[in-house]
């Protein structure tokens, strides 16, 4: 991520001053890519007051949830139940 940095600001300080939305970029992860994206472009993407994005991708799983934490499962034990003086007994008996 580092170098990816450097190369973008090695070829932003070749090109020359501009004054361009380019100029201003904040690099991030955009669909599983590094991407640099010019901060007008986040400007409009983002709820000032709240500090958060305007789209989040994990609303669209709001409803699946719901239905998740209504879920009931059942349980079926396995095993046998004895009390400690049966597991006394059949230890005794145990070759």
């Amino acid at each position: 991520m580092a170098a990816k940095c450097l190369h973008w600001l090695v070829e932003a300080m070749q090109k020359g001053p501009q004054n361009s939305p380019d100029t201003a970029c904040l690099l991030g992860i955009v669909k599983r890519q590094y991407r640099f994206t010019p901060l007008e472009d986040l400007k409009a993407q983002t709820k000032f007051a709240q500090r958060i994005p305007k789209q989040q991708w994990w609303m669209k799983m709001r409803p699946l949830l719901r239905i998740l934490a209504k879920h009931d499962s059942t349980y079926e034990e396995e095993g046998m139940y004895m009390t400690v003086e049966q597991g006394e007994i059949d230890s005794e008996n145990v070759i």
